[in-house]
């Protein structure tokens, strides 16, 4: 009786041990799955961040017209799971994010500016993966568990690691390739043309708001010199902008000013710069205006470019057809065909932009 016992005892171990055993082959199986539907990213600041390979939606924190210019060219617009910041709707401001993504209109907010999150309308869309260039939202996603990843865009060339690092979240390395090759090329095309010309006769560019009397960001002095003329306004200074006065905005003497908004009246109509170059010659422009500013960071940038280029030089560059560089740059890029007339309106700078 006990020789039975003892051998329905070890039969019974015998099952639960194969039992178990597969059970744990079972979770390692399981692991594995899982492992192998995510990958690891590491941001632009150095942080680890795992991310599911296949990726289906996804929240811009922050800059979001800017963070979806760099979405938009990287084919991912339908997966935007968020629309723009409440004070952006209000102001009626960047019309052609719509263009080129029409379903935003329909998507949530989730910030009432710039600056502020709505964390319960976030967790309600739970994303696959946040992207921002705001730290203080980086550590905001994180003790929510939204795996978030930083971007950063301080230098002209920094683009080209950003692309790098979205066609690798994305799988979409030939993507961001093509368009790193695109800026490369199209931003040094007016360097090629005034090559010959000395920097005393090149014109003299002021990139400013006028109101704030203050200039833009470093990058609007890149692209000055990129298009061939001297930024006034360049320093070695640490700070993004910096504001002037009136003494010194005479001392320049710009041959050309830029503004970021409709300030031309206001700047033509000021009888204190009627003695400045610009104002005189009538050379006071407003920056073009598409998925954002284009004298801000955004992946149109080339386009400023070539846009100053023909604006500060317009006899090297009158053969340069802007409309057809924008109409050609939205359907290979972002992937949506425009019209001649919404090129020019993005040009003329007035899409989606308030009076001064």
């Amino acid at each position: 009786m006990m020789k039975e016992t003892s051998t329905v005892l070890k039969a019974i171990i015998a099952v639960s041990l194969i039992a178990l055993l597969a059970f744990t082959c079972g979770c390692t199986g399981q692991g594995q799955a899982t492992d192998s539907e995510t990958k690891v990213i590491t941001d632009m600041a150095g942080r680890e961040v795992v991310v599911p390979k296949n990726i289906d939606g996804i929240v811009t924190i922050g800059s979001v017209p800017v963070l979806n210019s760099f979405m938009f060219v990287m084919g991912q617009g339908d997966k935007i799971a968020n629309g723009l910041p409440d004070s952006f709707v209000k102001q009626g401001r960047w019309k052609y994010q719509y263009v080129i993504s029409p379903d935003l209109k329909n998507k949530p907010s989730i910030q009432p500016t710039t600056g502020d999150i709505n964390l319960e309308e976030l967790m309600k869309i739970n994303p696959d993966v946040a992207f921002t260039m705001s730290m203080p939202s980086v550590e905001a996603l994180d003790k929510n568990g939204i795996p978030v990843i930083y971007l950063a865009w301080t230098d002209a060339e920094d683009v080209k690691n950003l692309m790098l690092l979205l066609g690798e979240v994305f799988d979409e390395q030939e993507r961001a390739e093509r368009y790193i090759r695109y800026f490369d090329e199209t931003t040094a095309r007016p360097g090629k043309v005034v090559a010959s010309i000395p920097d005393g006769q090149r014109p003299k560019v002021l990139f400013c708001n006028y109101k704030s009397m203050s200039t833009g960001l470093k990058i609007d002095e890149w692209f000055i010199e990129k298009a061939g003329g001297i930024a006034v306004s360049k320093t070695d200074r640490v700070e993004e902008s910096m504001t002037f006065d009136l003494e010194q905005l005479l001392a320049w003497d710009p041959d050309v000013i830029i503004l970021n908004s409709q300030e031309i009246a206001l700047v033509q109509n000021d009888t204190r710069l009627s003695g400045v170059s610009a104002v005189k010659n009538g050379n006071v422009y407003v920056a073009p205006m598409g998925a954002h500013y284009w004298a801000h960071r955004t992946s149109e940038t080339p386009l400023m470019v070539l846009w100053t280029a023909k604006t500060i030089y317009p006899e090297q560059f009158k053969d340069l057809d802007m409309e057809a560089e924008v109409m050609a740059f939205y359907k290979e890029f972002f992937g949506c065909e425009i019209t001649r007339d919404q090129a020019a309106e993005i040009l003329s700078g007035t899409a989606g932009r308030s009076p001064a």
